[in-house]
């Protein structure tokens, strides 16, 4: 992804308006801020390329959870400092929903459901106020990993399982790819020391192709007797939009 000259003159500005608010800070306030964090819900919008890979019946939209922390690398040593700069990281799962294939075993036919999601593991560096704010801005630069993980299982109707039948376990599939990206927010409540506050949170997302399991695709091989699947490659991007508490 390429950002454009619009786009980086949004993030200088954002950057210049954080770091001039942090500069009017300093000086006159004793109260030493360690870190911070966030605890949200999250909704993955997969880009047109990255579509494939998901392909569900929610719009091709995700929906999940994610939590980050952040601590202000000025307040380790002896001269304890309020600082712009947070280094810290975030996790979260995103669930892009589930299909099921019909296959048929020797003129036998059944049900497997494949659900699957992605987790996303990132370090990230955060640009904020040093103090918070009514309206505290962050600007955020992040790099780690997604991992696509699937499951697959027999189908069983609620009846079969409230009769204790056991579902086939075909076992789960995963894959990863490098991980890169950028993010703009916004904290919003009374600048209380450790108070919990509304946050916003938006980042786009970039990395190399991750594998996924093909929609439909899985079917018995009476070859060796194996249920197989075909695996396809998409390439990593998207946007994260996150709504919850920061604190």
């Amino acid at each position: 992804m390429r950002l454009s000259g619009n786009t980086c003159l949004i993030f200088i500005i954002l950057a210049l308006l954080i770091l001039n608010s942090s500069n009017a800070q300093s000086g006159h306030q004793q109260y030493i801020e360690k870190g911070n964090g966030l605890i949200a819900l999250q909704v993955g919008i997969p880009s047109k390329a990255m579509q494939a890979a998901i392909a569900n019946k929610m719009a091709n939209l995700g929906f999940g959870v994610g939590v980050s922390g952040f601590t202000n690398p000025f307040s380790w040593g002896r001269n304890k400092r309020n600082s712009p700069l947070r280094i810290g990281g975030e996790a979260g799962y995103t669930y892009y929903g589930r299909f099921l294939s019909d296959v048929n075993i020797n003129g036998s036919r059944g049900d497997y459901k494949t659900s699957y999601g992605i987790v996303q593991l990132n370090a990230i560096l955060q640009l904020r106020p040093s103090l918070p704010e009514v309206v505290s801005p962050f600007l955020e630069v992040l790099g780690g990993g997604n991992f696509y993980l699937s499951t697959t299982k027999e189908n069983l109707t609620a009846i079969e399982s409230s009769l204790g039948i056991t579902a086939f376990d075909m076992g789960s599939y995963s894959s990863a790819s490098f991980n890169k990206g950028v993010a703009v927010g916004c904290s919003f409540g009374k600048p209380h020391r450790d108070q919990a506050r509304f946050t916003l949170r938006l980042s786009y997302n970039w990395g190399k192709d991750i594998k996924y399991v093909v929609r439909n695709s899985l079917a018995y091989n009476p070859s060796n007797g194996h249920l197989e699947y075909y695996t396809g490659s998409a390439p990593v991007r998207y946007l994260m939009a996150q709504l919850g508490i920061g604190f």
